[in-house]
């Protein structure tokens, strides 16, 4: 089963927040100066308001709203507006101590700390966040039992992530017994909810026969809409299906377009492609880059 699965348990399904998105590089052009922050904003930041201190803080992060891109300034409004319950800065505040680079206050156990307090106020993305944390056991002791207690609640709120990794999570047998059937179940939710890996994994599940009945065509469907949103293992696999006919016709010049495309998205594919290439005719090549050009 594990031989199976080859991929790691989605447990960094966490959006990074656009204020952590990189600087300019030394020498990139670069806007005017920031004139400052909206003067009304900053003064119901400094008179407490949650709210205003979080948007303060985005706008420091981000450098927006007339504010200069500074992370320390976004850090110290994050901690007051986190400081207040306000429950988006608790979960940024995480996302920062976990990501970021700039501020040297880069701390896993804090991360969870803020995290947990989004958590507990129903934050889906938070909730996603400890059950990730317990699960690898960045930033707090591993515990798989926890992790998949905080994926649950992500879960009753649909979340696509936490449905995905409680699928895998009976897949691969971590911390609860394996279940295909029940893996199955959760899989199909988060894959008709469009969540690229859960559609990829949809795909393989009715390749194998894992969980359900298999289904060559509807294991090249699920691959497609994963394939789609440019999900190289997805597409690599779509290529498989015209190489060896399985639920499509063969057909060898559409598996190399196939895998041309995955190559494309990952360089660890080259080899397939490279050796199908030797047994595609000149014309068929030329058609194909063709293709891959127009697309």
């Amino acid at each position: 089963m594990k031989n199976f699965l080859r991929m790691a348990l989605c447990v960094a399904c966490l959006q990074v927040s656009p204020v952590l998105a990189e600087t300019p590089a030394a020498g990139a052009a670069t806007e005017a100066p920031a004139a400052g922050p909206d003067p009304k904003l900053l003064e119901k930041a400094l008179g407490g308001d949650a709210q205003s201190q979080y948007e303060l803080a985005v706008a420091y992060g981000s450098g927006i709203d007339g504010a200069p891109r500074d992370h320390r300034a976004a850090l110290t409004w994050f901690l007051k507006a986190a400081s207040q319950n306000h429950t988006e800065a608790q979960y940024d505040l995480g996302m920062f101590y976990m990501f970021s680079q700039e501020t040297g206050a880069r701390s896993a156990v804090e991360a969870v700390k803020w995290f947990r307090r989004a958590a507990e106020r129903g934050h889906i993305g938070a909730q996603n966040a400890v059950a990730a944390a317990y699960a690898s056991g960045e930033g707090i002791d591993k515990n798989f039992g926890e992790a998949m207690k905080w994926w649950r609640k992500a879960a009753e709120k649909f979340s696509p992530e936490a449905q995905f990794n409680i699928g895998y999570s009976y897949l691969a047998g971590e911390g609860v017994d394996e279940n295909p059937a029940e893996a199955f179940k959760w899989i199909n939710m988060s894959a008709q909810q469009n969540f690229t890996e859960g559609q990829y994994m949809l795909g393989r599940l009715y390749l194998e026969g894992l969980g359900t009945a298999a289904d060559l065509p509807l294991s090249v469907k699920w691959f497609h809409e994963a394939a789609q949103k440019r999900h190289a293992g997805a597409t690599m696999m779509i290529g498989d299906a015209y190489m060896e006919g399985r639920g499509v016709p063969k057909n060898n010049v559409e598996a190399y377009y196939w895998y041309s495309l995955a190559s494309e998205l990952d360089e660890s594919y080259a080899p397939e492609r490279d050796e199908l290439r030797e047994s595609i005719s000149p014309r068929d090549q030329v058609d194909v880059q063709k293709r891959l050009m127009n697309r």
